[in-house]
């Protein structure tokens, strides 16, 4: 029994080790954390966005590229954070005029806009950039 409480603590502390690490990442996040038919039948998207860099940004802004359920490229929309500090978070809301289960994948195509503060453009909102989901729909580069 005392074999079995250490073999669990250790799968403890090595999950919160790993999760610990995970936050410190440096990079700049982006997730899509939700999907919701909207009252007008389309899908209201909420994208999770976070700088996990030591540089502070005067403007991020994204294209990115909106897929049908049958994979056929649907349309192009921006998706502008504004200024994002350091360690800053930002919630950012969409609203598609397509149904949410009619959308199959979201890619970042390009970048449209990433300024440093006081130092112009940068490569990172794209090279420093990590995409996620936490919906049915899929979100990737």
């Amino acid at each position: 029994m005392n074999r079995t409480l250490t073999a669990c603590s250790f799968a403890l502390i090595f999950a919160g080790t790993s999760a610990i690490a995970q936050e410190a990442t440096p990079g700049i996040s982006l997730e899509l954390n939700r999907a919701t038919p909207s009252s007008e039948g389309g899908c209201q998207l909420v994208f999770f966005g976070q700088n996990g860099l030591d540089e502070d940004f005067e403007e991020v802004a994204w294209r990115l590229a909106v897929f049908g359920s049958d994979g056929v490229f649907r349309n192009l929309l921006g998706l502008p954070l504004g200024a994002l500090s350091a360690g800053k978070r930002r919630v950012v809301q969409y609203n598609l005029p397509t149904a949410c289960i009619d959308l199959s994948e979201i890619i970042v195509n390009d970048v449209a806009s990433c300024a440093l503060a006081g130092a112009g453009d940068s490569d990172a909102c794209l090279t420093q950039l990590t995409v996620t989901s936490r919906t049915d729909i899929a979100f990737g580069l």
